[in-house]
């Protein structure tokens, strides 16, 4: 007897797109069958809400899961969270609403500039028929010493063929007494051969952030960034965070490929749009270098990243990985050489190092803190003599994720917000009508709310102050950003309240530890860390003051900087290796008195700390 599932068939709106998928199938897999990803913050757990979808037949699904019934209560019927709710029988129409709609826009992260110094680990050697034809002079020679000469006459410079791929491309009869490209590495190994004359190799540099991917396709002759694009990481249905990520790909095998597949996959269009811009394709492609947290890195490199998710939290592999494109599933030349950079624990990766090496912090004279927020905390600290470094749990809300309106920074989301002769203000990326909020309105919206009272200390609402809501009891439950439809929920300020404080005890014992009070510089970066607004992270708790009273500089993305700087020369690639051995890394969680300083950081300063 057979137990096949019946078909149901879905239509989702706006995107005018019909699936059929087996009965029990919830609507966000059915979505994905098509290509449509929608918002899971959570990593389809049913806990962030972001995948609210409105169905017309609420009949023909199953009916809601504890976890609807907790987020939904005060919804009808029709609303419904795609990653919980299991289609029946079909037909069924899903619309999407509009504001939940996940796009590719991204803002920051490809603001990064040259020129940069240049002593390439690859060469390029174009070598005319006749050139090679002289080398040989009346000596019966093979293709590949006749070659070989003909470098070491022409450039100086010893090459050697040694392996297959390079040779299976010099034996197409096509080959044979034309003019020739042959692309070495710095130990002489020849990696690629071309048919013609084409003397300009071109590199990528990739930064693979939790959030987004960046590439940047650079001239390995003259240092400079050609184009950049960048684009979500559409590893976000597997969550928001490393940590859901992490879970996935234990849990799952098939999960871990999945992961891999989606992120080589974006890196594999973002290669398409760059070389498309400067009209090449790929074999203009000599070297890649990529950065990114640990968990990133470990899951391009194809490794299951569950020793990061439990105590020690240890990577696979702490030294820098050297690789080929084919064994990444990159679509250039398949010997094309990628270094993924070094890191320093479970969750201080190659982003942070390259970060100070886009910085030069490590050879500064005076003191420098690198702070990173992303959906975690990076902190790295030079002092002149010690390097230190440590990670603080902050999660993705000051990115906007897990706030009931947080979005990315995307057109529609407020960006900015101030107080206005008394009035709460806001700024939209692009002027467009408010949509959400994306990490620095965030935190601009808590100091506007502190400032004018509306938040108290502890990270309660007043309720008497205009824009608050309050429950049965007269408690404040949210308020709504004047202007918008936009409702800061008590538990959106309790998200910010562990995150804030997260970093402040951070940087508070990374000093300490350092036996440092203050720094000369303060090095704020990331694609959100280098738009927020530093005073009012200050003015919320956020920052400690001490370190804000020198230098502080916004750098938008020094991860890139970093990427770029070791595609383009080999000394910095050497130069991080050795800088990845000299960092001490703080483990926070077993510094004395951690729990207490983080309790106490969850309050808010009071008025008078800054405001007259």
């Amino acid at each position: 007897m057979s137990t096949r599932q019946p078909s149901c068939t879905i239509i989702f709106e706006p995107f005018g797109r019909r699936v059929t998928v087996p009965a029990g199938t919830t609507l966000f897999q059915a979505a994905l069958s098509k290509g449509i990803l929608l918002r899971s913050d959570c990593g389809e757990k049913g806990t962030c809400g972001k995948c609210l979808v409105i169905v017309d037949l609420p009949e023909h699904l199953a009916p809601r899961t504890e976890q609807e019934e907790k987020l939904l209560k005060k919804k009808g019927p029709d609303h419904r969270l795609s990653c919980q709710a299991r289609v029946l029988e079909g037909p069924l129409q899903v619309t999407v609403p509009e504001n939940l709609i996940p796009g590719n826009e991204v803002f920051g992260k490809t603001g990064v500039k040259g020129p940069f110094s240049v002593n390439p680990a690859v060469r390029r050697f174009p070598l005319a028929a006749a050139d090679i034809k002289a080398a040989a002079g009346k000596d019966i020679l093979s293709q590949t010493e006749k070659i070989c000469r003909a470098a070491a006459a022409k450039f100086s410079h010893n090459i050697r063929f040694s392996a297959r791929h390079p040779l299976a491309q010099l034996s197409d009869p096509d080959m044979y007494d034309k003019d020739l490209t042959v692309v070495c590495q710095d130990d002489g190994a020849v990696t690629e051969v071309y048919k013609g004359l084409h003397p300009t190799g071109l590199g990528l540099a990739f930064d693979i952030g939790t959030t987004t991917i960046a590439a940047y396709l650079c001239d390995m002759a003259e240092g400079k960034i050609l184009t950049a694009k960048a684009m979500v990481n559409p590893q976000r249905r597997y969550g928001e965070d490393v940590i859901s990520r992490i879970a996935a790909a234990s849990a799952d095998a098939d999960h871990l490929s999945a992961q891999q597949h989606l992120a080589v996959g974006a890196m594999n269009h973002l290669i398409d749009k760059c070389l498309e811009t400067v009209g090449k394709d790929t074999a203009v492609i000599d070297r890649i270098t990529i950065v990114g947290n640990t968990t990133m890195q470990h899951l391009i490199a194809g490794f299951n990243p569950h020793t990061l998710g439990m105590a020690p939290y240890l990577p696979v592999l702490q030294k820098g990985l050297a690789t080929t494109a084919a064994d990444l599933g990159l679509n250039v030349f398949p010997a094309v050489p990628v270094y993924i950079f070094p890191v320093v624990s479970g969750f201080l990766g190659g982003d942070i190092l390259a970060g100070c090496l886009g910085d030069q912090a490590h050879i500064h004279d005076e003191r420098t803190l690198i702070i990173d927020i992303g959906t975690n905390g990076e902190l790295l600290l030079s002092t002149g003599t010690k390097i230190w470094a440590t990670s603080c749990a902050t999660g993705p809300a000051l990115e906007g994720a897990q706030i009931s309106s947080g979005m990315r920074a995307a057109t529609g989301a407020v960006s900015r917000v101030r107080v206005d002769r008394g009035t709460i203000v806001h700024e939209t990326i692009n002027n467009a009508p408010a949509v959400g909020i994306c990490g620095s309105g965030v935190i601009d919206i808590l100091a506007a709310m502190r400032k004018t009272g509306i938040i108290r200390e502890n990270g309660t609402f007043d309720p008497k102050k205009d824009g608050v809501t309050c429950d049965e009891k007269g408690f404040g439950r949210a308020f709504t950003l004047p202007g918008t439809n936009i409702r800061f929920l008590l538990k959106d300020v309790r998200q910010v309240q562990l995150a804030k404080a997260a970093l402040y005890v951070g940087i508070e014992l990374l000093l300490k530890r350092a036996g440092v009070h203050e720094v000369e510089r303060t090095v704020l970066t990331g694609a959100f860390g280098a738009r927020f607004d530093w005073k009012n992270a200050r003015d919320i708790g956020m920052l400690p003051r001490n370190i804000c009273k020198n230098k502080m500089i916004a750098a938008e993305n020094l991860a890139g900087t970093g990427a770029v700087m070791a595609l383009l020369n080999k000394t910095h690639q050497e130069e991080i290796q050795i800088l990845s051995r000299q960092v001490h890394f703080l483990d926070l969680a077993s510094e004395p008195g951690f729990v207490d300083r983080f309790s106490a950081a969850t309050r808010f300063p009071s008025l008078d700390s800054h405001w007259p």
